[in-house]
Protein backbone atom coordinates (compact mmCIF):
# COMPACT_ATOMS: atom_id res chain seq x y z
CA UNK A 1 0.00 0.00 0.00
CA UNK A 2 1.40 3.48 -0.96
CA UNK A 3 1.80 6.29 1.13
CA UNK A 4 -0.20 9.71 0.11
CA UNK A 5 2.96 12.19 -0.44
CA UNK A 6 3.01 15.81 0.64
CA UNK A 7 5.16 18.40 0.34
CA UNK A 8 4.90 21.21 2.57
CA UNK A 9 6.88 24.51 3.28
CA UNK A 10 8.43 23.88 6.54
CA UNK A 11 7.27 27.25 7.78
CA UNK A 12 4.13 29.54 7.52
CA UNK A 13 1.52 30.21 9.90
CA UNK A 14 -2.28 30.16 8.84
CA UNK A 15 -3.79 28.86 12.16
CA UNK A 16 -7.46 30.03 12.61
CA UNK A 17 -7.58 31.63 15.89
CA UNK A 18 -10.79 28.96 16.93
CA UNK A 19 -9.09 25.45 15.51
CA UNK A 20 -6.01 26.81 17.28
CA UNK A 21 -7.59 27.22 20.76
CA UNK A 22 -9.48 23.75 20.16
CA UNK A 23 -6.76 22.25 19.36
CA UNK A 24 -4.81 23.83 22.12
CA UNK A 25 -7.43 23.20 24.45
CA UNK A 26 -7.47 19.63 23.83
CA UNK A 27 -3.77 19.52 24.23
CA UNK A 28 -3.42 20.95 27.65
CA UNK A 29 -3.67 18.13 29.70
CA UNK A 30 -0.18 16.89 28.19
CA UNK A 31 1.43 20.32 28.53
CA UNK A 32 1.71 20.98 24.89
CA UNK A 33 0.86 23.32 22.33
CA UNK A 34 0.78 23.66 18.59
CA UNK A 35 3.96 25.00 16.90
CA UNK A 36 2.62 25.93 14.00
CA UNK A 37 0.31 24.89 10.88
CA UNK A 38 -0.05 24.05 7.34
CA UNK A 39 -4.08 24.49 5.90
CA UNK A 40 -5.69 22.01 8.11
CA UNK A 41 -2.67 19.99 9.53
CA UNK A 42 -1.38 21.40 12.76
CA UNK A 43 2.29 20.57 14.25
CA UNK A 44 2.64 19.80 17.89
CA UNK A 45 5.74 20.17 19.71
CA UNK A 46 8.05 17.40 20.18
CA UNK A 47 6.78 15.91 16.58
CA UNK A 48 5.13 12.96 18.23
CA UNK A 49 1.79 13.38 16.43
CA UNK A 50 0.03 15.47 14.05
CA UNK A 51 -3.89 17.19 14.25
CA UNK A 52 -5.63 17.46 11.65
CA UNK A 53 -8.96 19.22 11.04
CA UNK A 54 -11.77 17.44 9.05
CA UNK A 55 -14.20 20.51 7.97
CA UNK A 56 -16.42 17.53 6.03
CA UNK A 57 -16.51 15.40 8.86
CA UNK A 58 -16.55 18.32 11.24
CA UNK A 59 -14.15 16.57 13.53
CA UNK A 60 -10.36 16.13 14.28
CA UNK A 61 -8.40 13.71 13.54
CA UNK A 62 -4.87 12.28 15.82
CA UNK A 63 -2.05 10.92 13.55
CA UNK A 64 0.99 9.73 15.13
CA UNK A 65 4.71 9.98 14.03
CA UNK A 66 5.61 6.58 13.07
CA UNK A 67 8.68 7.29 15.19
CA UNK A 68 6.88 7.85 18.27
CA UNK A 69 7.46 5.22 20.99
CA UNK A 70 4.20 3.12 21.90
CA UNK A 71 3.92 3.77 25.40
CA UNK A 72 3.91 7.39 24.44
CA UNK A 73 1.49 7.42 21.81
CA UNK A 74 -0.71 5.13 23.79
CA UNK A 75 -0.58 7.78 26.66
CA UNK A 76 -0.86 10.61 24.29
CA UNK A 77 -4.45 8.95 22.33
CA UNK A 78 -5.83 8.08 25.91
CA UNK A 79 -5.17 11.35 27.40
CA UNK A 80 -6.41 13.48 24.36
CA UNK A 81 -9.76 10.99 23.71
CA UNK A 82 -10.65 12.10 27.31
CA UNK A 83 -10.22 15.65 27.14
CA UNK A 84 -11.84 15.69 23.59
CA UNK A 85 -15.06 13.73 25.48
CA UNK A 86 -15.06 16.90 28.04
CA UNK A 87 -14.89 19.78 25.60
CA UNK A 88 -17.46 17.16 23.38
CA UNK A 89 -15.64 17.53 20.59
CA UNK A 90 -15.66 14.43 18.05
CA UNK A 91 -12.02 12.95 17.82
CA UNK A 92 -11.00 10.36 15.44
CA UNK A 93 -7.65 8.49 14.55
CA UNK A 94 -5.88 8.60 10.96
CA UNK A 95 -3.24 6.42 10.44
CA UNK A 96 0.47 7.21 11.49
CA UNK A 97 3.45 9.51 9.17
CA UNK A 98 6.52 10.08 8.50
CA UNK A 99 8.78 13.25 8.22
CA UNK A 100 11.28 13.52 5.52
CA UNK A 101 13.43 16.62 5.31
CA UNK A 102 13.80 18.08 1.57
CA UNK A 103 16.09 20.55 0.09
CA UNK A 104 14.81 24.54 0.84
CA UNK A 105 13.52 24.02 4.34
CA UNK A 106 11.10 21.94 3.25
CA UNK A 107 9.15 18.64 4.47
CA UNK A 108 7.49 15.88 3.38
CA UNK A 109 4.89 14.18 4.76
CA UNK A 110 3.81 10.41 4.10
CA UNK A 111 0.93 9.50 5.50
CA UNK A 112 0.28 6.04 6.32
CA UNK A 113 -3.81 4.99 6.57
CA UNK A 114 -5.10 3.58 9.54
CA UNK A 115 -5.24 -0.37 10.13
CA UNK A 116 -7.79 -2.30 11.21
CA UNK A 117 -7.35 -3.95 14.83
CA UNK A 118 -9.13 -6.45 17.01
CA UNK A 119 -11.29 -4.84 19.45
CA UNK A 120 -12.69 -1.50 20.31
CA UNK A 121 -11.08 1.53 21.63
CA UNK A 122 -13.20 3.10 24.42
CA UNK A 123 -14.07 6.71 24.47
CA UNK A 124 -15.45 8.06 20.95
CA UNK A 125 -12.59 7.04 19.08
CA UNK A 126 -13.23 6.41 15.22
CA UNK A 127 -11.12 5.65 12.06
CA UNK A 128 -10.05 7.69 9.31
Amino acid sequence: MSALHQAIPNHGDNMTSSALDTINSLLSPLGLKVTHSVEDIYFVEHNLFLIIESREDQMFLLCFNRDCPPDKAALAALTIYAQAEELGLDLGLSGSYLLEEMPGQEIKLHFHPQQTVKGEMGGNGMTH
